[in-house]
């Protein structure tokens, strides 16, 4: 499915990070060998007050493709004040915003074929 193409999800990505201003999220699609499997159309997003690693990447859900955003483990916690926290959040609703738009483009494709 094209949702899952590497070619296709870094244009939908370039596209947000375009009409969105995304400057403050660090996003790339893996470098990976992107043929059809569990992490095909992979994102990664790089918080910029936590060294949590965060995917957003689709699952099939009731036999439709959801895009859903995992934080990985960590081994460490983490402390922050005011100004890191402030960060987090607003990192956290830009990576919302970059979900939803990627179900969007997604749910059209679905939509077509």
């Amino acid at each position: 499915m094209p949702y899952r193409d590497r070619t296709t999800v870094e244009r939908w990505v370039n596209e947000y990070i375009v009409s969105h201003s995304a400057d403050s999220l660090g996003v790339a699609v893996l470098d990976n060998n992107f043929e059809s499997g569990p992490n095909s159309g992979m994102v990664v997003v790089t918080l910029r007050s936590a060294s949590t690693i965060t995917l957003l990447h689709p699952e099939i859900r009731l036999g439709l493709p959801v895009w859903v955003v995992t934080f990985e483990g960590r081994s460490a916690s983490i402390d922050m004040d005011d100004a890191d926290l402030r960060l987090l959040a607003d990192d956290i609703a830009r990576l919302a915003e970059l979900r939803s738009f990627l179900q969007e483009k997604t749910d059209a494709v679905v939509l077509a074929h």
